[in-house]
């Protein structure tokens, strides 16, 4: 009969397998939480020099443009445009912003606004300031091995593991907020959905149509029917 020391002993070993298997926490076993990706608001900023006629040219509408697609992409908010004179009162200045405004409306660019603003250090007829508010994603470090990289007691994966995965979601999304909201429903589903929702709303029958498929024939190559 075994002794009550070996029993204890025998209980103990029985033990450790399963101890090994225990994760540490769940930040080692969770990348999402081991290695967070965060979404900040920025915002883009561009100035444009107040031209004798209150007209934007060629560069200053490249601008523009390059400014509305990311507010397409990855907007925050309404754009602002400030329009910068002595007085806050000029008529040029707020001329030229309204003009900037509908080149960015004509590229895509949805809320915008012009607001008139005084500025004591404006020597000159007046500036225009355009600002985007943006979503920037704020990727993971990776590269830090804390634990190393050869396995251990706690059979736990190494503390940069998954790090290369939610740094490329950061850097390769194209609308950062994405990863922290889901976007409201809106437009068109795909053309099948809408066929299947149309037809649902009318009550009819939303399956396809079954193909009508003509019957083969058999071949006769290689049958050894022939003569010679």
């Amino acid at each position: 009969m075994p002794s009550r020391l070996s029993l204890c002993a025998l209980a103990v070993l029985a033990a450790l397998p399963l101890a090994a298997c225990q994760p540490t926490s769940l930040a080692d076993e969770n990348p999402d939480i081991g290695h967070p990706v965060g979404v900040e608001q920025r915002t883009l900023s561009a100035s444009f020099a107040l031209p004798a006629d209150a007209r934007p040219d060629a560069a200053d509408l490249l601008r523009v443009r390059s400014l509305a697609l990311e507010a397409q992409r990855r907007g925050a908010g309404p754009v602002s445009l400030l329009a910068y004179s002595p007085s806050g009162q000029d008529a040029g200045a707020h001329a030229y912003a309204e003009r900037l405004a509908e080149a960015l409306r004509r590229q895509g660019a949805g809320d915008v606004a012009v607001r008139d603003v005084a500025s004591a250090r404006m020597t000159a007829a007046g500036a225009v300031e355009m600002r985007v508010p943006v979503w920037s994603a704020l990727a993971p470090t990776c590269g830090h091995y804390s634990r190393g990289m050869t396995p251990d007691f706690d059979n736990a994966p190494n503390s940069d593991w998954g790090c290369s995965i939610q740094r490329d979601r950061a850097l390769m999304v194209q609308d950062p907020a994405d990863l922290v909201r889901a976007r409201t429903a809106s437009g068109r589903d795909a053309n099948r959905a809408d066929d299947v929702l149309d037809k649902y709303g009318r009550g009819l029958a939303t399956g396809s149509a079954p193909e009508k498929l003509s019957p083969g024939t058999t071949s006769s190559v290689g049958s050894g029917g022939g003569s010679n």
